[in-house]
């Protein structure tokens, strides 16, 4: 005969399955009746497939299964047939140990262990009456496979080794000889005799052989009742019972009773059993390779972190060792953190081996510890704080499963006994509810909880007091849950109206948890009516959350009178609910619902009010009233109105900025300055775009009133536009802090943004180039405020240094050093301002060699040096030395090295110091007369036949000079010579530093063309006499920046054949001062980019418009020479071009 399971070949009068365990249906193995129905089948009747040798056998239950619906797991029929013998023993044995920790953690709680020999005796007692009935399902199992000859005595015999070798016993043991050896000691042995641990004589071999009497076969509970039991009696000395005490201390019983539980029931009784049914039965072998298994899921996870590999090939390959491995747990929770919506695949696959409330612990035990739900779970507002219900949290699909496991299977852990039904809180997820769940309500805590089951139309959820409150159902459930609402809400309305109140609840209840607010709502009112006041309240609760206004009005009202904080969250809900009147086109309804929550403070009802007024709904369209309400309802702490406003305001701004466009002059102006207002508040509200739109019209919203001389308004916009990542606008800000003719200066700004000018410079020239700029402007500042900014630096920035002093800090080292060398400079002290100590002292000595500086400037070294910090020059700190650069003067020498001297030579330098000191001042050289026989302007020493030049200015330098003394640029290479072109007869030089003129006058126009160069030099001396140093644009001989000059004839103008030595006048149009766009000056052209223009041909030049127009055009040329904003420079500029080119 076959088994009608697996088809299996059996032996006749069987009754089990020897391969599957499956029973042997009555009759069946009936050897008569078998052969007499066999000879009776017709010859060409076919044979039981299974007894076909070329057919596979069956499939064995547990042997394949997919997760995800993609990946499968396909078990060997060996590790199958394991699975289905060892789930029982898993799950009861994981069961019974966890139920032991908790009973005996409990008991501890309650019970002082006086006596550990005695109590482990207990606990042993109460395990092994724990474990009983895994021993009765053993023998059964042995039975139902013909194994009749095995007792429960006879497996507790077999596993004694077992027993010994647990935690349990080994500390019972222990604690007896170490008491009896301690008391040895103590030399108490009389008093020892009559001691109850030592009288119990409850050994191991009495457990074992007590424990499977029969009469002595209690129940686990009663065995738990006599644990920890006070013992009266004891006569042990005071150190003896301490001595006990402490040993008892160091036990931890829990966890060794479900040690022992877990060992002798889990795994070596199911061992024995399983040895005894492979010897007997002829099972098909199992065999595991767990080892390669557990390196394969490292591998995986490893590879999976670095991004080697895909997540389907991780899920693959879990899956793989899932068909391997004797330890599956660590793989189903890899599989669980890969994808956590695999737990419903991922929990059956762990029941078909009873390992799922293993699983289920080990998931939950992580979530709680580790505060992953306390992460990841918020109760929302509208949580009724003044109604009481007790919820568990959960967050996730695996959490979910694993709570409703432990729910099931350890009900005196997981479930409250007064309270008939568990209440769950999820938070925003999807949920698969499983088939054998009972007593228990979910709560959705966000509005995205969705739930999902199978069948649902055949699961009775109403009748296992399942219920839903406040999901959403997805997947099979979704149809089904809409059916059920719209019926149970029409019978509820029907009952309702027909006066059967008791029949209309329950159809309410039921329409309320497939989510219809209206059923929520009167179901509600009828507990109301029936005295269940705090069922109706969360029943109101449920409504109001589902947008059932006046559930959510009622609410407000109810806790308004107690001054409840929660009642805002009501009133807030009463106003999304009246929104669904303004989506059904009651805009009447609604304007009323909206006014009477506004007048009650409501920010949500003021939003709306401005949605309807932005949107003309029941009104009439009016976005300044629109932007009154969202402000209000801002101000009323309504989350949505922020980015309400700054759409708004972002379109206000597009309108007058368009508007502006169209206009010119003040108008034009007004409305580009309202459209900036307009996206700086859409800029508040982090509406996209804004950011934008802030940093081109505040860059040209800033040149603009900078041209007009409003320097206070042009910083505004500049460093609303800085604040936007713009270059331009940071370097234009720049300009204006450190400008001292302007309202807006202020230096230490200007240091710190020409600071960030620099970090931010995507290359190393321009790097440069804004370092040069703050150089050559911070020259322009007067010394005193230089100085003050580098005490007020130093104060904040310094705010620790031991050996510098200022303000308050200065007292006891500056009269030191006033003693020591301030005096004998001519110092007072209510000149210092600063202090440097460099004898490092902290005690005696302290400010007695240094360096002092004064509020005007001057710097007093106790080496005797005393210098304005003007014409000193930049310092370096070296070898615990400050020594001025250029010199090699030492200025301090310090004791001991400290960062702190490193860093305030850095600030000195960047601050106050100039790069090229101006030790005197030389006036420009005058312009020479021309002579037919002109003689050289040499110095003393200057090599005859040879001029030298500052290659920085053009000014005549002495051949040995090391400074240009009209600008103080270093001339650390050659100075630039000019040759004489030609010598005369009596040995004279041909001028050639000014106007080179032929000694022939006829020839003279056919060789120089001196029609504008004289114009152009007077415009340049007077552009000089107007502005200084103080100008951004333009640059005249014979102060033209030689970097300046060399890039823009190398970008531009050589190419027209002009040198450097041709340019008169520059006009650099570049950010950083490159010079490489904009446009030159010669005697006779103009040169830009676009070309090289004859200044004879030229009429006159555009200037640029202002905002949105930057371009200089030249006519009649119609040529765009440069772009660049509006401003004195450039009016002065041309005003003078057009009238020398009209004249």
């Amino acid at each position: 005969m076959f088994c009608m399971n697996c088809g299996t070949k059996l032996p006749d009068h069987a009754k089990f399955c020897f391969n599957c365990g499956a029973k042997v249906p009555d009759g069946l193995g009936d050897g008569e009746a078998a052969s007499a129905d066999t000879e009776g089948q017709v010859p060409d009747t076919p044979v039981p497939a299974a007894a076909l040798p070329d057919e596979p056998l069956p499939d064995i239950p547990g042997s394949h299964f997919t997760v995800l619906g993609k990946y499968t797991v396909e078990l060997p029929r060996g590790t199958a047939v394991y699975n289905q013998l060892w789930a029982p023993f898993n799950r009861e044995g994981t069961r019974i140990a966890v139920l032991a920790r908790h009973e005996i953690r409990k008991h501890l709680k309650e019970h002082t262990v006086e006596d550990p020999v005695e109590f482990s005796a207990q606990v042993l007692s109460y395990c092994m009456s724990a474990c009983d009935p895994l021993f009765e399902t053993a023998v059964d199992l042995l039975i139902d496979h013909d194994i009749d000859y095995v007792t429960k005595k006879d497996l507790w015999d077999q596993l004694d080794d077992s027993v010994r070798a647990t935690d349990l016993v080994k500390a019972m043991l222990a604690d007896k000889a170490a008491i009896e050896d301690y008391q040895k000691d103590l030399a108490v042995e009389k008093e020892a005799n009559k001691a109850s641990w030592q009288g119990g004589g409850f050994g191991i071999t009495g457990a074992i052989s007590g424990a499977v009497k029969a009469s002595m076969m209690n129940t686990a509970q009663d065995a738990l009742s006599s644990l920890g039991r006070s013992i009266t009696g004891n006569s042990y000395s005071a150190r003896l019972e301490r001595f006990i005490r402490d040993r008892s201390a160091k036990r931890n019983y829990p966890a060794m009773a479900d040690d022992f539980i877990s060992s002798i029931c889990r795994y070596d009784l199911f061992a024995e059993v399983h040895r005894l049914l492979v010897a007997e039965c002829d099972l098909p072998e199992a065999s595991f390779e767990t080892d390669k298994a557990d390196s394969r899921r490292k591998n995986l996870l490893e590879r999976f972190a670095n991004g080697k590999i895909e997540e389907e090939d991780v899920f693959k390959g879990l899956c793989s060792c899932l068909e391997i491995t004797g330890n599956t747990l660590p793989v189903y929770k890899a599989l669980l953190e890969l994808e956590p919506s695999a737990a419903r695949d991922v929990f059956q696959m762990a029941e078909a081996e009873g390992e799922e409330l293993v699983l289920a612990q080990s998931v939950w035990n992580e979530y709680v510890n580790e505060k992953k739900v306390v992460e990841a779970f918020h109760y929302p507002d509208w949580i009724p704080s003044f109604l009481h219900r007790v919820m568990y949290t959960v967050s996730g699909p695996v959490m979910l499963v694993a709570l409703l496991v432990q729910i099931r299977d350890l009900p005196q852990i997981f479930r409250d006994k007064d309270n008939p039904c568990e209440d769950i809180a999820l938070t925003a997820d999807t949920y698969w509810i499983p088939a054998d769940v009972k007593n228990v309500e979910f709560w959705g805590m966000d509005g995205a909880v969705k739930v999902d089951f199978d069948n649902p139309e055949v699961a009775d959820w109403n009748g296992r007091s399942v219920h839903f409150h406040l999901v959403h159902f997805t997947g099979e459930a979704e149809a089904w849950a809409k059916d059920i609402c719209e019926r149970k809400l029409q019978q509820a309305q029907y009952a309702l109206g027909a006066g059967d109140r008791e029949h209309a609840l329950p159809a309410f209840q039921l329409a309320a948890e497939m989510g219809s607010a209206e059923a929520a709502w009167q179901a509600g009112r009828l507990l109301e009516e029936n005295g269940q006041k705090e069922n109706a309240q969360w029943y109101f609760v449920e409504a109001a959350v589902l947008g059932k206004k006046e559930a959510s009005w009622a609410l407000y009202q109810q806790l308004k009178d107690s001054q409840n904080e929660q009642r805002f969250v009501y009133r807030r809900l009463a106003a999304k609910g009246a929104q669904e009147l303004v989506e059904a086109g009651k805009f009447t309804e609604a304007l009323a619902w909206f006014e009477k929550l506004a007048a009650e403070g409501d920010g949500t009802a003021c939003f709306y009010l401005g949605q309807m007024a932005e949107q003309g709904q029941g009104m009439e369209r009016d976005k300044v009233k629109a932007m009154e309400w969202y402000k209000k309802a801002k101000s009323l702490g309504c989350e949505e109105a922020g980015p309400a406003i700054g759409a708004l305001a972002f379109e206000l701004g597009q309108q007058l900025e368009e508007k502006a466009g169209a206009e010119t002059g003040a108008q034009a102006m007004t409305d580009w300055q309202q459209a900036w207002k307009s996206y700086r508040q859409a800029l508040e509200e982090k509406h996209p775009g804004a950011d934008e739109k802030i940093k081109v019209l505040g860059l040209q919203l800033g040149k603009e009133t900078e041209a007009q001389d409003e320097v206070q308004q042009a910083l505004e916009y500049y460093q609303g536009a800085l604040a936007q990542g713009s270059q331009e606008a940071l370097l234009l800000a720049a300009r204006l802090r450190v400008d001292p003719q302007k309202a807006t200066f202020d230096l230490g700004e200007a240091w710190h943004l020409y600071q960030k000018a620099a970090q931010d410079a995507e290359t190393p020239e321009v790097k440069d180039a804004v370092k040069d700029e703050w150089d050559s402007r911070k020259a322009l500042v007067p010394l005193e405020e230089r100085v003050g900014c580098l005490t007020k630096t130093v104060e904040d920035q310094m705010e620790d240094a031991t050996y510098y002093y200022w303000g308050e800090k200065l007292s006891n080292p500056l009269d030191n050093a006033m003693k020591s060398y301030g005096f004998q400079a001519g110092v007072d002290a209510d000149e210092v301002v600063l202090l440097c100590d460099s004898t490092h002292s902290l005690f005696w000595g302290k400010g007695e060699q240094g360096f002092l500086i004064t509020s005007d400037g001057q710097l007093i070294s106790s080496f005797g040096t005393k210098s304005s910090l003007d014409q000193l020059g930049p310092v370096e700190y070296h070898d615990k030395e400050v020594v001025v650069t250029a010199s090699g003067t030492v200025l301090a020498h310090f004791k001991g090295e400290a960062e702190e001297d490193e860093d305030f030579c850095d600030l000195l330098n960047e601050i106050v110091l100039l790069p090229h000191p101006a030790s005197q001042k030389i006036e420009a050289p005058v312009q020479l007369t021309v002579e037919p026989t002109p003689q050289p302007m040499l110095s003393p020493t200057a090599e005859a036949g040879v001029v030298s030049f500052c290659p920085q200015c053009g000014a005549a330098v002495e051949p040995s000079a090391r400074f240009c003394g009209h600008c103080g640029s270093p001339l650390s290479s050659a100075p630039v010579q000019a040759q004489p072109e030609s010598t005369s007869e009596a040995g004279g030089l041909k001028e050639t530093t000014a106007l080179e003129v032929p000694d022939d006058e006829h020839e003279e126009e056919d060789l120089i063309d001196y029609d504008y160069e004289e114009e152009i030099l007077d415009f340049c001396q007077a552009f000089t006499k107007k502005f200084g140093s103080n100008n951004y644009y333009f640059r005249c001989v014979p102060k033209i920046p030689a970097k300046k000059l060399r890039n823009a004839v190398d970008s531009y103008a050589a190419q027209y054949g002009v040198q450097s030595e041709d340019v008169l006048l520059l006009c650099d149009t570049t950010l950083f001062g490159s010079a490489k766009e904009g446009f030159l000056l010669t005697a006779d052209h103009l040169v830009c980019k676009a070309g090289s223009f004859a200044l004879a041909d030229c009429e006159e030049i555009i200037p640029a418009a202002g905002i949105g127009d930057s371009d200089i055009i030249l006519m009649p040329q119609h040529v765009v020479i440069a772009s660049t904003p509006p401003s004195d420079e450039q009016t002065m500029f041309v005003t003078w071009f057009n009238e020398l080119v009209q004249a």
